[in-house]
């Protein structure tokens, strides 16, 4: 009933994840949420009386979302827009979760209720924030590895580098933004799968900010080599625009790699004597 009283907002959610790239992760989110839910069914405690009282409280933040949504006609983009209704369809959720399910089945489930937070598309302000941060740390990564190379490089702006044969500008499409949401998602779902321990999941998910500037940075340092050894026409080769696949393939290897070592640091801590 709930999805049906949302149809016309999920459909226009629906159509923002098909059209624009950095949200098509949004279709997979329910999928996932649902694969969670379905593999612990077979976990689940028995039933305890639900606590109705703490569902007032995300309830009454999805109502409020839902009147700011209606009375603010103009949005700036309709990522703006659907993050308003979405959220409010996400509480909404979580409220009929709080309202009919006891604690002890609620906290076997939260993280597929919890997961469905990425089905929000990202408000543009947002957007713009972590554009402009991913921008600057990555030029500023970029800019080290050129010098360490020994690449002659003037840097009159933090975000341009004038080379030998011809100047760089590191533009907000360079920020890697939507690979970067992808490999935190990835980070969070392989942590629930093979990680029992929170400080190690909370490691792997912080551990993709500073991945992603590396990323980000070795692939503006990839281009401006590549401009000064090879010609200045390289800014226009398949590695600048369609690249990015590449790149996000080559930061997957240590992403794995640490989820590999802290899986196994995990699997050999000793398993305390139960006493009888």
């Amino acid at each position: 009933m709930l999805s049906l009283a949302f149809s016309k907002s999920l459909y226009g959610l629906v159509q923002l994840a098909l059209n624009i790239e950095l949200h098509s992760h949004i279709i997979l989110i329910p999928v996932v949420s649902v694969y969670f839910a379905w593999i612990k069914k077979d976990t689940l405690p028995a039933a305890s009386p639900p606590r109705k009282a703490l569902a007032i409280a995300p309830g009454l933040a999805a109502a409020a979302l839902l009147i700011c949504s209606w009375t603010t006609g103009n949005f700036e983009a309709a990522e703006d827009a659907m993050a308003l209704t979405t959220l409010a369809y996400v509480l909404l959720i979580i409220t009929a979760a709080l309202f009919l399910n006891g604690p002890n089945t609620l906290k076997k489930q939260l993280f597929s209720l919890w997961f469905l937070i990425f089905l929000v598309p990202m408000p543009l302000v947002i957007q713009d924030w972590v554009n402009t941060f991913f921008q600057y740390t990555s030029a500023e990564v970029s800019h080290q590895m050129v010098k360490s190379a020994n690449i002659p490089i003037f840097r009159p702006h933090p975000l341009t580098f004038e080379l030998s044969t011809i100047e760089i500008y590191v533009a907000p499409s360079c920020s890697g933004i939507r690979s970067s949401l992808v490999l935190l998602i990835t980070s969070i779902v392989a942590g629930e799968l093979f990680l029992q321990s929170k400080w190690k999941r909370w490691l792997l998910v912080f551990f993709i900010i500073p991945l992603a500037i590396a990323r980000n940075g070795f692939r503006i340092f990839t281009i401006s080599y590549l401009c000064v050894n090879v010609g200045p026409h390289m800014i226009g080769h398949w590695i600048h625009h369609k690249g990015g696949p590449f790149f996000f393939g080559l930061s997957l290897i240590p992403f794995f790699a640490l989820l590999y070592w802290l899986w196994k640091k995990e699997k050999k801590q000793p398993v305390a004597a139960v006493k009888d």
